[in-house]
């Protein structure tokens, strides 16, 4: 983490409420969480507004600052009369100053260091971001392919505050062809492994982000575009994937086209990024990897999230978490379980929460045309023992699914999915009785 273009500390209090927040940041990344309505979002927004004021818009002034401005003006009121010119003007502008002196009262936002932030950001080296909570997805490819020269005179103009995900295929192929260029015309080896280094890290990334290791970037020539090849799975483009994926690339792609567009390396490119519920729209499996990805991905940004998620909180153990609904600042809560979160933390029964959301993946998993089998067998076997505590619509989708499977696998492999029995004891007989029990369990919800 950049110390001087990161945020040390906040002293506010929440917009429409008399809830004073106070965090020690000192640089680290920031977990917003609590109950519905605490305000996590205005929270975010006002935090948001008030670097940006500091550092994009330049209109912010330190109290002492303000202070010395107060007094400049008073001494000038004192050494003249009513009838001076600026008499009046002056006293408008200390009315004014009060003014902004109560707003830094109600709002103090402490960066590392204002000015080099300011220089940095001017210089397209330091970033300032605010992603909402309802995110546009701008992965779809424009159809049009530029040089790779091209793009970055054509980001000279853009703010770095502006969405870059749009030109992120852009980017591919222009930066594949560059690569191509260097080994096929010009036999540069070296510049050419870059390129090729370049690429794997990306795949890396997603490798990572999407838990398969198989995942390729594939480079369609004919169509100049680039397809997601996995093993078992037609390739699809990235304007293909679910919305929890296309959330999270979207928000990747953006801060990636920032890095290369600008030619500074994802190592070192800082600044402060907010997200608005990082964990909208995904699965359980993405909501335990989505801060560790941005964090791997870009080691110097701080990133301040808002979650509803136990799973985002407990996935790290490097930043401040702080819960608005106590007003209490925690740190490392990733020794913690999830149910001990939920209840203590978050302050809902965590079985049901945790059941919700292993439900919800199952219904995702259902309906996919290619099915993970692994998957679903493990969701199966974590969401069966804890039947009694479905709804009716819970205890449907895990029918379903166990349907599913009984009809698209092996007969062994279908005893060890619903009822997780050994080879060594799979029969005709059981399996009868398990067609059976689960006709049963049908019956029951009719």
């Amino acid at each position: 983490m950049t110390i001087d273009n990161s945020i040390q500390s906040i002293d506010t209090i929440i917009p429409n409420s008399e809830k004073h927040v106070q965090i020690d940041l000192k640089g680290k990344n920031l977990i917003i969480t609590g109950g519905n309505g605490c305000g996590k979002t205005r929270f975010l927004k006002q935090i948001h507004e008030n670097v940006s004021a500091q550092v994009e818009q330049m209109t912010h002034k330190t109290a002492k600052q303000i202070r010395q401005d107060i007094e400049y003006r008073k001494s000038w009121i004192e050494s003249t009369t009513p009838t001076d010119s600026n008499y009046h003007a002056w006293k408008r502008e200390i009315t004014e100053f009060e003014l902004q002196l109560e707003d830094i009262d109600k709002c103090c936002v402490t960066l590392g260091n204002v000015e080099t932030y300011c220089t940095n950001f001017n210089e397209r080296k330091a970033l300032l971001r605010f992603f909402p909570a309802v995110r546009e997805q701008s992965l779809a490819h424009t159809g049009s392919n530029d040089s790779l020269a091209r793009l970055k005179q054509d980001d000279e103009h853009n703010s770095l505050s502006q969405d870059s995900s749009s030109q992120f295929e852009r980017y591919l192929v222009a930066f594949y062809n560059y690569g191509s260029h260097l080994l096929a015309r010009e036999n540069d080896k070296s510049k050419g492994a870059k390129v090729d280094a370049w690429f794997a890290n990306v795949e890396n990334q997603l490798q990572y982000l999407f838990e398969d290791e198989s995942l390729k970037l594939h480079y369609n020539a004919e169509e100049q575009s680039f397809y997601i090849k996995q093993d078992g799975k037609d390739p699809y483009k990235f304007d293909q994937l679910s919305s929890g994926y296309q959330s999270i690339l979207s928000i990747y792609a953006d801060l990636l086209m920032k890095v290369e567009l600008k030619d500074v390396s994802a190592e070192e490119l800082s600044g402060v990024v907010f997200i608005d519920e990082i964990d909208a729209h995904l699965h359980v499996s993405l909501q335990r990897k989505i801060f560790s990805f941005f964090d791997k991905a870009f080691p110097k940004v701080q990133f301040i999230v808002t979650t509803h998620s136990p799973f985002v909180v407990q996935s790290v153990d490097n930043s401040v978490i702080y819960d608005l609904s106590a007003n209490e600042q925690l740190e490392d809560l990733s020794m913690y379980s999830y149910e001990s979160i939920l209840k203590g933390l978050l302050g809902v029964e965590s079985k049901s929460s945790i059941l919700d959301g292993l439900v919800e993946e199952l219904a995702a998993q259902i309906e996919v045309k290619e099915h993970d089998w692994d998957t679903i067998s493990d969701l199966i076997r974590r969401i069966k023992p804890n039947k009694r505590n479905l709804d009716r619509h819970s205890r449907n989708v895990l029918m379903q699914a166990e349907i599913l499977v009984m009809d698209s696998r092996p007969t062994i492999q279908i005893r060890q999915a619903v009822e997780g029995l050994t080879t060594s004891t799979l029969t005709k007989g059981i399996s009868r009785s398990l067609i059976h029990k689960v006709n049963q369990d049908l019956a029951l919800l009719k």
